[in-house]
């Protein structure tokens, strides 16, 4: 993120805020002494729009188009508000080379191009942006694209059949995206800025205007914004940027020039006010939270040099905030689970600095003081060499991490980043540009530049403190006035300096040996069996430049967690995560890394666990070891206890006001009851301790069979050493694996089956679901490839019937599900709606189904499905995580997964509309489930 020069606050009553640079249309390096990516061809037609183009080779044949258009919500007029996104739905439904609108997702599916997945829109407060991502360069593609692209821009017909058929659509997206979360953003909006446009303009609009506006309000908006002016247009991929320019120029050049959208007046922010205190109730809230914020104006400065390393104090002082709450929130007794610091900055016209923390349940009157006083002592006393030590490493290693990895970044991963650069108004510079930069700023960072940054940040009465809470009594504002106010007459003391620690896990004991090894020479990987039976796979790769993955499966997994005990994982990944190690806990780890890309995460798979992380070749040696310790010495602190603990009440309330619950109560009914996959109960939650954990997982720590694999950008003949002294240094594991076959048995629902699941909520969202059992995955994996296909078929015969024709859903969904461990698996077609709607979309999904399994999809159906499938799978090769998880991972405990990898392609490539059709027949009967999840209003 990139930082821009604020004006002073000044003693208004309020003042008017306007956006000069919101319509900005020069490109940002012009104005700057910072090196653009050289790389990159920068152009402007002679109608004003303006184009990017990047040639990038990975993945290869690829290419990612970005059409930004300079305008969104805060565009609308007070009879629009909605149109710039509902805008963005009819650009798709009839344009003047596809005027009807059913024809335009068929011809990208034919080409393997598959809405949602590589054909997308958003839109936001300041910019709306298409999204296309090709998944090859044959012309045919490249024309329909460049064709889509210019109808977007200028080509929309805006049908009124067409609105009318959409508006049930944007309502039923307006429907899934409700929350008590959203609702009290609206309202904490009004109570910051009551005559700032923000408030008036959130995206998704009102429904009185997406119900009842004309024609016109449409059109007026789109030939106000859509213009070549307003408009710039990005490219990457594995092209040749003179022959894309040419394209651009040939697509784009006759689209007619227009004058430039005048200012917008976005309003006025409140300022001399002094303290304002705001509070927000709702019981369906899962957790409180409390900040203190300040609104200041935005003058909106050129990206420079100096404007990047003027924040770059401020931003250390917010990291080494945020440590201080995080390390706060762990202690014995403290009353928040977690906090953070962080200066934002709002459509080049606000600024706001801001802590936060969230208190545990009951305890927001002792969190008001945790809070206050925090900052109080940064502001007062500043910071200590060591912490501002730990955050300078970790933001140099991250800089440095990212120019090293600038060779192999990915096309739409760059698009993006070139588009956030248009709409920042910032120079899309090289990583390497970037890391002089940061070497320039970090070498002059101190304790005192952070510590006068903060108190620069905060100099100002005008603050904002807001607590949103479940529950608000007639004097909750004047109590939590008075909490702060009594804090601040505490006297805070200064930080002390923390001694440094060295890593206490470096010697496993004698190196081990390589006991067998294997080059699986078709996969182009190293297996080993190590003398303690270890198990280690290695794969280098050159995709991903200095990105290594390393994962160790162990154990059971859910395969072997107590029936009486559902929700135990939960308590175990936050021990296991959380609680350290013997000899350090994560909040000393985090200081001793500092500065190295290591990292480890515990998993809980169906039949294994796993310690996973991500690194470099040269920190390679340090993760070995770091995973080491988590598998022999694990921490199970208190502290991570009292995290989870705390966390609880917000767990209750997600289940008891979310669609959530009644979703875990759905599972449970599909798994016959069996603990595993129960609902938690927050009361026995409670009840679970170290103890617990440790008698599931601690046995498969200490001796079960492992499987270690690593994937990416190292020499596997240099990390041997490293392997044979951290895991082949280990006690001899396990050279057996139990079956466990009853445990990987499920008990059944009886079908067909009608049932309701519950919970709830003054908001009426449900789900409309309906399943069909499939066959899960034992050794033979084919039937569930051409399982997803059908998915395909029934998902684009439900989004053109339900979306297209009825105008009732926004996102219908179709997807395969199967176990590879137990005996489950599902094909399931669902909706969200309102609970009125629920039984109709069922009755349809049913009819839908019918008719496929009757008369079976046709060929075009078929191929629509099918070619995005096929367009995707050469891409997963040149991930590093697709080789690790899909490839090698359990490539020697389950040999027969090679043979998956192996013959996958072709075995898509391989099926047939007759075998689809005789599955649908198979699958598609009515022994099935109709499903509903609604709230009880």
């Amino acid at each position: 993120m990139y930082y821009h020069k604020f004006t002073s606050l000044v003693t208004l009553t309020l003042l008017a805020l306007s956006t000069c640079a919101l319509n900005a249309t020069n490109w940002a390096h012009l104005d700057s002494d910072i090196a653009v990516d050289p790389a990159v061809t920068f152009g402007t037609l002679e109608n004003g729009m303006r184009y990017a183009i990047l040639a990038n080779a990975e993945p290869p044949s690829r290419v990612s188009l970005r059409l930004h258009v300079d305008a969104g919500s805060l565009n609308e007029a007070e009879d629009q508000r909605g149109i710039a996104h509902f805008l963005e739905h009819m650009v798709f439904n009839g344009s003047k080379h596809f005027p009807d609108a059913s024809t335009l997702i068929p011809q990208m599916q034919r080409l393997g191009i598959a809405f949602g997945a590589h054909a997308n829109a958003y839109t936001s407060f300041d910019e709306t942006v298409y999204m296309l991502d090709l998944p090859n360069t044959e012309a045919d593609t490249l024309d329909l694209a460049f064709t889509v692209m210019r109808d977007f821009a200028d080509g929309a017909l805006i049908a009124t059949d067409e609105i009318d058929n959409e508006r049930g659509v944007v309502l039923a997206e307006m429907n899934s995206r409700d929350s008590v979360q959203m609702r009290l953003l609206e309202q904490r909006l009004d109570f910051l800025m009551p005559d700032f446009l923000v408030g008036q303009r959130l995206p998704i609009g009102l429904e009185s205007v997406i119900t009842g506006a004309p024609r016109k309000c449409f059109t007026d908006f789109y030939s106000q914004n859509y213009t070549a002016e307003n408009i710039a247009f990005v490219v990457v991929g594995d092209i040749d940027p003179l022959v894309f320019e040419k394209r651009i120029q040939g697509s784009f050049g006759s689209m007619p020039a227009a004058p430039t959208p005048a200012e917008l007046d976005l309003g006025t922010l409140p300022t001399g006010e002094g303290l304002r205190v705001g509070v927000f109730a709702d019981e369906e809230v899962s957790s409180d939270s409390l900040s203190l914020s300040t609104l200041k104006p935005y003058t909106f400065e050129a990206d420079t040099v100096d404007t990047r390393l003027k924040y770059l104090p401020l931003q250390v002082a917010n990291a080494i905030l945020t440590r201080r709450l995080q390390v706060l929130a762990k202690a014995d007794g403290s009353p928040i689970s977690g906090g953070s610091a962080s200066v934002s900055h709002w459509l080049d016209a606000i600024e706001s600095d801001s802590i936060s923390v969230s208190p545990e349940e009951g305890k927001w009157p002792e969190a008001v003081a945790v809070m206050e006083q925090n900052l109080r002592q940064a502001i007062e006393f500043g910071f200590t060499q060591s912490e501002v030590n730990e955050i300078t490493a970790n933001m140099l290693n991250a800089a440095e991490e990212s120019a090293k990895r600038a060779a192999t970044r990915k096309s739409p991963d760059l698009a993006s980043s070139i588009l956030g650069s248009i709409n920042g108004h910032y120079v899309f510079s090289h990583p390497e540009e970037d890391l002089r930069i940061e070497q320039i700023g970090l070498a002059n960072i101190t304790p005192e530049t952070c510590h006068a940054a903060l108190k620069s940040a905060w100099a100002t009465d005008d603050l904002n403190l807001v607590l949103t809470t479940k529950a608000e009594a007639d004097d909750t504002v004047q109590r939590l006035t008075d909490y702060y106010q009594a804090s601040q007459a505490i006297a805070v003391e200064p930080p002390v300096e923390i001694e440094d620690q060295d890593f206490a896990y470096t010697d496993f004991g004698p190196a081990g040996c390589i006991q067998h090894q294997t080059h699986v020479k078709d996969l182009d990987f190293i297996q080993l069996e190590l003398c303690n039976h270890v198990h280690v796979n290695l794969k280098q790769t050159d995709f991903q430049k200095n990105s290594v993955l390393v994962t160790a499966r162990f154990g059971y997994g859910t395969l072997t967690q107590p029936r009486d005990q559902p929700g135990l994982p939960m308590l175990a990944s936050a021990l296991l995560n959380g609680g350290g190690l013997g000899a350090h806990s994560n909040d000393e780890l985090s200081r001793i890394l500092a500065g190295r890309t290591v990292g480890v995460n515990f998993g809980i798979q169906e039949d294994a666990f796993s310690l996973s992380g991500s690194t470099t070749p040269d920190d390679l040696q340090l993760e070995l070891q770091l995973m080491c310790a988590h598998l022999t010495d694990p921490g199970y602190r208190d502290e991570a206890l009292r995290q989870f603990q705390k966390q609880i009440p917000a767990l209750a309330s997600q289940l008891q006001y979310t669609l959530g619950g009644a979703a875990a109560d759905m599972q449970a009914w599909l798994h016959g009851g069996d603990g595993r996959f129960a609902k938690p109960d927050p009361e026995q939650l409670m009840t679970y301790t170290a103890d617990d954990v440790k008698a599931w997982i601690a046995p498969d720590m200490q001796d079960a069979a492992i499987e270690l694999s690593i994937v990416g950008d190292f020499d596997p003949q240099a990390a041997l050493p490293m392997i044979l002294n951290t895991f082949g240094a280990l006690p001899e594991r396990s050279t057996t694996i139990q079956p466990l076959l009853e445990a990987r048995q499920i008990e059944q629902p009886e079908l067909p089956a009608d049932k309701t699941f519950h919970y709830e909520s003054k908001i009426d969202k449900a789900v409309a679901l309906v399943s069909w059992p499939g066959a899960p995955i034992k050794e033979d994996i084919r039937e569930s490839r051409r399982m997803n296909v059908l998915a395909s078929v029934l998902q684009d015969r439900l989004r053109k019937k339900l979306r297209e024709e009825l105008g009732s859903t926004y996102s219908p969904n179709a997807r395969f599900s199967a176990s590879r461990v137990f005996n489950t698996a599902t094909l399931s077609t669902s909706s969200v709606a309102t609970s009125d709607e629920t039984e109709l979309l069922q009755q349809n999904m049913l009819a839908i189904a019918n008719d496929i399994a009757t008369e079976g999809a046709t060929q075009d159906e078929f191929d629509r499905a099918l070619k995005p499938i096929l367009g995707e799978l050469p891409m997963h090769w040149r991930q590093n995580n697709h080789w690790l998880t899909t490839v090698i991972s359990q490539s020697q405990t389950k040999p027969y997964t090679l043979e998956w990898a192996r013959e996958r392609d072709a075995d898509y490539a391989s099926i047939t509309l007759e075998e689809i059709n005789a599955l649908a027949k198979r699958t598609l009967t009515e022994s099935n489930a109709r499903i509903t999840l609604s709230p009880t209003q």
